[in-house]
């Protein structure tokens, strides 16, 4: 099993020691994002096997229902993307809307 989405091949990223916070960026210019708590669960989880699920699993989380947060999964890591922080490996990379 392979997760949703990969750090993009010049990103640096760190994740803090309780997994709170990852600090990421485009290497070697930048520049430094910081991610934490919500967006820190977002990121762990698109890029954590299984990529079945991975919404779901944020969404329990963060105590919301899938529905509620699926728009704004997608436009966060669709941001992440688009810095190419992100890469999508295929399968639930791109969470259905509305779902």
């Amino acid at each position: 099993m392979s997760a949703a989405y990969r750090p993009g091949p010049d990103a640096g990223v760190t994740v803090s020691d309780d997994g709170m916070s990852v600090y990421v960026a485009r290497l070697p210019g930048g520049p430094l994002l910081v991610l934490d708590g919500a967006a820190a669960l977002i990121w762990a989880e698109a890029t954590t096997a299984p990529a079945t699920g991975w919404v779901a699993r944020v969404a329990e989380l963060v105590g919301q229902p899938e529905d509620a947060i699926t728009a704004d999964v997608r436009a966060f890591v669709g941001d992440l993307s688009a810095r190419e922080l992100l890469v999508p490996l295929g399968g639930d990379a791109d969470p259905p809307a509305g779902a």
